[in-house]
């Protein structure tokens, strides 16, 4: 009997590793999905061959970017980050493929995805894995409400940023006659939705809203029908070349009236794509466009970096991506050795709002019941050929 008790020890001393088990033993940290001894994994679907793929590159430059710079400094508590980016090609099947193999491999958080469909395709898998979904570029309310654990978001949704554009440029001109030119889908409809909301504030209504097919370029009819109206602001509910192309049909109508769109259209290619055709249009943004002249030093210097680094233009969103790494960083160090996903959660909702300490811009702020950070934008305009901020940060009006 003393030889078969001596046997079953030795086993269990095998079994855990030769860690004595008594009263005083602490228990094994058993390390959350993407969390190893040397390095965190984070994962990203991002469309590099499909309609965003543009975009879809710059934001996995703007990620890498900050990763490697944190990594050179050592990480974050001696971890470095790791990246891994999976092109979705803006398909839905191809999204659920890579999202599948991410979560096998074992990520801490999905950060920066874009795209509508592959974004919807995915974003129950992630979160149903245990693994937080971080920061995508979906400017719908989908993204953050209704709110679960482990989802965050730093998009302005298309209808809170069309009803903060509609508030400044009333308040700063006066009671104008508004109408509504949006494309015949959701991001239409909520670019339509923040018209209406904010008009409703005020006790008015829209005075003509006109709808086209995505992809249409010919908008004389419902620019003609917007004009017979006696409209003074169209809201556009569309992406960058409808907008630019609505605008410059209107002007060759020689019709004046102030055009806002959402921030689809606030991008910096607008000079190569429209230039001085597309003086007046308003937007709104929660980034600013890193143009390389700027004079703010900080921005400036991270323009100069990236677009040697990278060989291309930088962009908002390239920007906007850097910034969401440096915020999932500090969340992650304060997180101490041992991050999970619910305490990176709790951590992210317990933190005061977080401006960058280098860069500046809009805070980012979340709590227990509200996962949308952003909260602000500004108001930007066309001038000579490129955007210029014309108002500082603005709160979205409260429905």
């Amino acid at each position: 009997m003393r030889t078969i008790v001596s046997s079953l020890c030795a086993g269990a001393l095998l079994l855990f590793g030769g860690t004595r088990i008594g009263a005083d033993a602490a228990p094994a940290v058993v390390p959350a999905p993407g969390v190893y001894p040397h390095e965190i994994v984070v994962g990203s679907l991002l469309d590099f061959s499909g309609p965003l793929g543009a975009e879809g590159v710059a934001i996995k430059n703007g990620l890498t970017m900050a990763f490697d710079e944190i990594n050179a400094h050592g990480g974050v508590l001696g971890r470095q980050i790791r990246l891994v980016a999976k092109d979705s090609r803006y398909d839905a099947g191809t999204a659920r493929a890579g999202a599948r193999a991410l979560l096998d491999q074992g990520i801490f958080a999905m950060i920066g995805s874009n795209g509508t469909p592959p974004i919807s395709a995915t974003m129950g898998m992630v979160l149903k894995s245990g693994v937080l979904h971080m920061f995508p570029f979906e400017p719908a309310h989908t993204a953050y409400m209704p709110s679960q654990q482990l989802e965050f978001a730093t998009e302005l949704p298309v209808a809170a940023q069309v009803q903060l554009g509609v508030k400044a440029l009333l308040d700063q001109r006066g009671t104008l006659r508004v109408g509504v030119l949006y494309r015949e889908d959701s991001f239409g409809r909520a670019a339509l939705k923040g018209a209406a909301h904010e008009l409703a504030r005020r006790g008015l209504t829209i005075t003509k809203a006109e709808t086209y097919k995505p992809g249409i370029r010919d908008l004389s009819e419902q620019i003609e029908s917007l004009r017979n109206a006696g409209v003074e602001l169209v809201v556009l509910g569309s992406v960058a070349q409808e907008g630019f192309s609505a605008f410059t049909q209107a002007r060759q109508a020689r019709w004046f009236p102030a055009f806002l769109c959402p921030s689809a259209c606030y991008v910096p290619e607008a000079a190569a794509l429209g230039g001085r055709a597309l003086d007046g249009l308003y937007s709104v943004a929660t980034t600013p466009i890193p143009y390389p002249d700027l004079r703010d030093r900080a921005l400036r210097d991270w323009t100069q970096r990236y677009e040697r680094r990278f060989l291309s233009v930088a962009s908002p969103q390239a920007f906007r991506a850097y910034l969401d790494a440096r915020l999932f960083a500090e969340a992650l160090r304060r997180c101490g050795p041992h991050p999970t996903q619910l305490h990176f959660a709790r951590v992210l909702e317990a933190m005061p709002p977080w401006t960058d300490p280098v860069y500046g811009g809009a805070p980012v702020d979340y709590t227990a019941s509200d996962h949308m950070g952003l909260h602000a934008g500004f108001l930007a305009q066309i001038v000579q050929g490129r955007w210029q901020s014309k108002s500082g940060p603005l709160d979205v009006p409260v429905p």
